[in-house]
């Protein structure tokens, strides 16, 4: 839940760092988003669950994100009993034909978007956005009413090109980031392009999908950046 009208609660359940006591690391990532809205699942149940629970959170989001169809971005799907709608990626790959059939056998409504969706939630609207390209799909989330981009997966250059990730962060206004940079280190070409887009931001959370060297590169680097991991409770706004 949002701890006041202007301030979104984002806990960090699962990570491949860990910032709290009783908490598994895990090469996967999950993030409870005002409390309403799940992205990703951990790489299982047992990782989902049992790191929610040792965080104190009571797991019973409406709305669930799986920001790419890899399996270990959504192995804890069958804990969340709460769940009705789901929200996938258009991919064309092996991994999406096995999660469309886990997801066909849980008998959820599936949202696939191809291109941009918003949907409204607790606290306000969402919007996913497909990139990629015919075959591999990953979405991007995005919080207009907290200029907040989530990533679950990586910027990946391959994927989105840098005249188009600079204009999208332009265009979208974004002053925050949480999630995956995609880059391993600030000296690869990913990485200093991603750098320049850090500077002008008011709060970046690098978590899942960002090389352990560019986290810390960028945490030592930039006061706007955030040392986080599972555990972390991330206040935006």
């Amino acid at each position: 839940m949002n701890v006041s009208n202007d301030e979104l609660m984002i806990n960090v359940i699962c990570d491949n760092e860990v910032k709290a006591p009783n908490v598994d690391r895990d090469n996967s990532v999950s993030l409870l988003v005002g409390g309403d809205l799940l992205i990703d699942t951990c790489s299982s149940a047992e990782r989902l669950l049992g790191n929610a629970r040792a965080l104190g959170i009571n797991l019973k989001p409406r709305l669930l994100v799986i920001t790419t169809p890899v399996n270990h971005h959504w192995g804890g799907l069958e804990a969340l009993s709460s769940v009705s709608t789901v929200v996938i990626p258009v991919d064309n790959t092996v991994n999406s034909f096995e999660l469309r059939d886990r997801l066909d056998k849980l008998g959820v409504d599936v949202i696939e978007v191809g291109g941009r969706e918003r949907v409204k939630v607790s606290f306000g609207s969402v919007e996913f956005v497909r990139v990629g390209n015919r075959r591999v799909g990953e979405l991007l989330v995005y919080v207009p009413g907290h200029k907040l981009l989530i990533s679950g997966c990586g910027l990946n250059l391959w994927l989105i090109d840098d005249e188009q990730l600079l204009r999208f962060f332009k265009e979208l206004d974004i002053r925050y980031f949480v999630g995956g940079l995609g880059a391993t280190s600030v000296s690869e070409y990913q990485g200093a392009l991603l750098r320049d887009i850090v500077r002008g931001l008011v709060g970046v959370y690098p978590l899942h999908g960002t090389g352990p060297r560019l986290r810390k590169e960028l945490v030592n680097s930039y006061r706007n950046v955030h040392d986080v991991g599972a555990g972390s409770v991330l206040r935006i706004g």
